[in-house]
Order: C-alpha cells, then sequence, then structure tokens
C-alpha cells in the first residue's frame, strides 16, 4: 500500500538540484521530505579550495526510539586541506532549545529574531529578494525535472534589478 494512501503528493518531496551561478560557485541540494526517520534529518557540506566542512543534524531527540540507544547528537566536521585531516568539533545544544523548536534550536532563533524585527528591535536578516530567489530557484529545479534539462533563470524568468526586490 502506498505511503500516501493511494494519493499522488502534490509536492516535490524528494529530489536533487544543482546550481551553477555565474560566479563559477556551484552549489547542490539533495532533498527528502520524508527523513524524520533517519539518524540525520539534515546534513550540510561546503568544500571549497581550503577543504571540507560537514554539519549533521540529527531530528528531534524526543522521537528517537529508546531501543536504538541515545538519540545522535549535532556532529560538525573540519576537514581543511592544511592539515590535512578532519576534525570532530563539539557541538552541544542546550536541552530547552531543543524544547522550544526542532531543528536542534533554529526555528526557536528564527521566531525570536522575526519579532524582534517586527517589533523594531532588530534587523531582518532575510530579505524580500532572498524569499525571491529561493522560490525561483525552487519552481526552476521543478521545471527541470519536468523537462529532463537545465534550466537558465536570466533568460527563463524575470530576473530583478538588484534594487527592486530589497
Amino acid at each position: 500500500m502506498s505511503p500516501y494512501g493511494g494519493e499522488t503528493p502534490d509536492i516535490v518531496d524528494h529530489g536533487y538540484v544543482l546550481v551553477d551561478f555565474a560566479s563559477g560557485a556551484r552549489a547542490m541540494l539533495e532533498l527528502c521530505m520524508f527523513a524524520e526517520g533517519s539518524r540525520y534529518q539534515e546534513e550540510l557540506c561546503a568544500v571549497g579550495g581550503n577543504g571540507k566542512i560537514e554539519c549533521r543534524v540529527p531530528g528531534p531527540g524526543r522521537f528517537w526510539p529508546r531501543h536504538l540507544g541515545p538519540a545522535p547528537v549535532p556532529e560538525l566536521i573540519v576537514s581543511p586541506r592544511n592539515p590535512p585531516g578532519p576534525r570532530l568539533v563539539e557541538t552541544p545544544v542546550d536541552p530547552r532549545l531543543l524544547e522550544a523548536g526542532d531543528h536542534n534550536g533554529s526555528t526557536y532563533f528564527e521566531h525570536v529574531r522575526f519579532v524582534a524585527a517586527v517589533r523594531g528591535q532588530g534587523n531582518v536578516e532575510v530579505t524580500l529578494k532572498d524569499g525571491w530567489w529561493a522560490v525561483v530557484i525552487g519552481l526552476a529545479a521543478q521545471q527541470s525535472a519536468r523537462q529532463g534539462r537545465a534550466v537558465d533563470l536570466a533568460s527563463e524568468f524575470a530576473v530583478p534589478e538588484p534594487s527592486s526586490a530589497a
């Protein structure tokens, strides 16, 4: 039986997206919206000329099955080019943050900063332009998957001038 009760999801719930930037930088996103049952719900990695850094974020510990032992903890692994070799950086998370919000407290911090900005007590950290780009890249990824081809944002989407979508 289908995990969706025989229904087709109305969202893209998994996939890979490669983005080539005009600067020559590349990014890749692996999306799996049903990763709640995995050991590490989120994994971020950046690779460059100086080395590699990886971050592994477990799902909420309150959902970890007891029979598997202690819930996994966040990991930060730094692997510089020089001196070579990986180094695990301890990244403890205050238990109060885990109770306040998922994603090891980041949801909590997002809400705190949003409320401060609304009250005029802090800067807006994510702009309308940031949101616009997130939506356009998502739409381009869906178009690419449907059509089986690369999508050029500049020629297929109305890319705003830097000052028009602040």
